[in-house]
């Protein structure tokens, strides 16, 4: 029997992809241009983003950091504005331009349209609810803080903060022990068929749930979900399905 859905932040719950992203760095470019009127701003955001984006693939899928240590996200862009600016003869603004990153970025943090009442059904169906998101704690709290996702929560795991992220299984088995639930009580819905969907499967929980909001063809290489939905407003009648009759 379901006591408990997890679920993913980033691309599930938030919609903060890469428009939104790239309209963020383009935002910091201009605000730094007119306290350096000689800096090119098309220049910095090409330098940015570049350097970002490869720190971000050296995570691999979903991973939002590389292997090993995570650091914390400020440090992350603190260091990616410095070289980009460096690059373009201003890096001593790698301070200003962090701090309005930071600024940007939670103006731009939103949900899905589909989030809010989904997860209230849950909650007023009893069901405990609980995030297991990667990435570095300063950021995915952050985020949690700024969309007021918060007040849906029992449990927040990030991996930032557990030193361990998806699809290792591990972290579910943390999740699992901070709720005193057993594998099978618990469904994981996520976007990501290798670290949501593999790593729900790896730790044996009652339910693997994919959104696919895109209606991607899922690759055959990859071990499918128990189900697949399209938006959240189906995950409440999905989990009733697990209940007993």
């Amino acid at each position: 029997m379901i006591q408990a859905v997890l679920l993913d932040l980033d691309a599930t719950l938030l919609d903060y992809g890469t428009p939104a992203w790239r309209a963020t760095v383009r935002a910091v470019c201009d605000t730094l241009v007119r306290s350096a009127p000689d800096l090119d701003a098309d220049a910095l955001h090409d330098a940015y983003a570049r350097r970002y984006l490869d720190h971000m693939r050296a995570g691999g899928d979903g991973a939002q950091h590389p292997p090993g240590r995570i650091p914390d996200a400020d440090s992350i862009w603190r260091e990616c504005w410095r070289q980009a600016l460096d690059e373009c003869g201003h890096a001593e603004l790698a301070g200003p331009a962090t701090d309005e990153y930071k600024r940007q970025r939670r103006r731009r943090y939103v949900l899905f349209d589909d989030v809010a009442n989904t997860l209230s059904a849950l909650r007023s169906a009893s069901y405990r609810l609980g995030l297991v998101t990667n990435g570095p704690g300063d950021a995915q709290r952050d985020k949690i803080a700024a969309t007021g996702l918060d007040r849906f929560l029992d449990l927040t795991v990030i991996s930032g903060e557990v030193a361990v992220s998806k699809p290792d299984p591990r972290i579910f088995e943390i999740t699992l022990e901070r709720m005193g639930l057993g594998p099978a009580e618990v469904c994981h819905v996520g976007d990501s068929l290798v670290t949501d969907i593999g790593g729900a499967l790896d730790a044996g929980l009652g339910a693997s749930v994919w959104l696919n909001r895109s209606g991607a063809v899922r690759d055959p290489l990859l071990r499918p979900p128990s189900h697949e939905i399209t938006s959240l407003h189906e995950l409440p009648a999905l989990v009733r399905m697990h209940a007993p009759r």
